[in-house]
């Protein structure tokens, strides 16, 4: 067992000089079955954002949070920047530890840094996004690097030249739309377990778990518990089966299996559907607890539908395991998650 801990980031907008703060709201949860409670960072505005955008991070980035961006390009454009600068999100001669450049009127996506008054050596590769249509880039700090993905697939490791921690600014500009900008997660250990903060995962609440199946991934497993151990939703991608149960000789997207464990026995399955998930292809997961059952999305896009077979508003707990990288937890309420 462990104490799941991290600072929240907030960033404050100044946007064409508009704009408040946004933070993450840090609750204390109670003591369920599992002595130790969730609390995760939040900073996400599904607004439409103005352009060219600026914002300061109140705190430090940490090695293991990730920046999400989500937009969409209109037909026209030729090139947007994300930059991450040192103390001014501006190009005043300041450092940017991180400069991200997709040229559509190139083919290519730029990566360099700028410091002491010096652009450094361009890193280039294939542009994978297309005009106008939606992108979600997501920029993971570590300790040595940034790492960089696309829609989901990692496209770049772009080695530190300037510390992690000089970073104190975020800037986007150029011919985009932007709609979502996010700060969040940490380094999570695999097998997860916590609680979950204030009354559970209630009717109304979303659970939000980021995440990355394995090169070699069999299977993982999402579980709500109760208080008294029973599990709610055990929510289980399998890789190497079909939806029939049968293992396959060959790679196949496999199943996903969705149960309940209630007074020590497991009740029947439920495997319609195709799995969603892959391997090394970053996902999203919603799964929003509602009155009758729970609503599971994956990308966004609806993936099942699970009528309770338990209380719904006893779910106090949260266990994740197997072959997967978690890089956020997050629980909102249904209406944010729905924006």
């Amino acid at each position: 067992m462990f104490r799941s801990r991290s600072k929240s980031v907030a960033i404050s907008k100044s946007s064409d000089g508009k704009g408040g703060t946004v933070r993450a709201g840090r609750g204390h949860g109670s003591t369920v079955r599992l002595p130790v409670y969730l609390r995760e960072q939040i900073m996400a505005d599904s607004k439409a954002y103005n352009i060219p955008y600026r914002s300061k991070l109140t705190e430090r980035i940490e090695p293991g949070q990730t920046l999400i961006i989500r937009g969409k390009t209109i037909d026209e454009s030729k090139r947007f920047n994300i930059n991450l600068h040192k103390d001014s999100p501006d190009f005043s001669g300041n450092d940017v530890p991180l400069h991200l450049s997709i040229r559509f009127d190139e083919g290519k996506i730029v990566y360099n840094a700028y410091t002491k008054g010096t652009w450094g050596k361009e890193e280039r590769a294939k542009n994978p996004i297309k005009k106008g249509e939606a992108f979600d880039i997501r920029i993971r700090a570590h300790d040595s690097k940034f790492q960089v993905s696309i829609n989901h697939k990692e496209v770049k490791n772009f080695e530190h030249r300037i510390p992690l921690n000089s970073v104190s600014h975020l800037s986007i500009d150029g011919d985009v739309v932007l709609n979502h900008v996010q700060w969040g997660g940490k380094y999570y250990p695999v097998p997860y377990e916590s609680g979950i903060a204030a009354d559970g995962l209630v009717p109304g609440k979303t659970l939000v778990v980021y995440g990355t199946p394995e090169k070699k991934a069999k299977k993982f497993n999402i579980n709500l518990l109760k208080k008294n151990g029973d599990i709610a939703l055990h929510f289980n991608p399998r890789f190497d089966e079909k939806a029939n149960g049968f293992m396959c000789a060959k790679p196949t997207p496999g199943s996903v299996v969705r149960n309940s464990l209630v007074n020590g026995e497991w009740g029947n399955e439920e495997r319609e559907g195709k799995n969603p998930f892959e391997r090394l292809t970053a996902f999203d997961l919603e799964i929003r607890n509602e009155e009758f059952a729970f609503q599971i999305f994956v990308n966004g896009e609806r993936f099942a539908s699970y009528a309770h077979r338990v209380d719904p508003h006893d779910i106090a707990g949260l266990q994740i395991q197997g072959d997967l990288e978690l890089t956020g937890i997050q629980v909102v309420n249904n209406q944010v998650a729905q924006e």
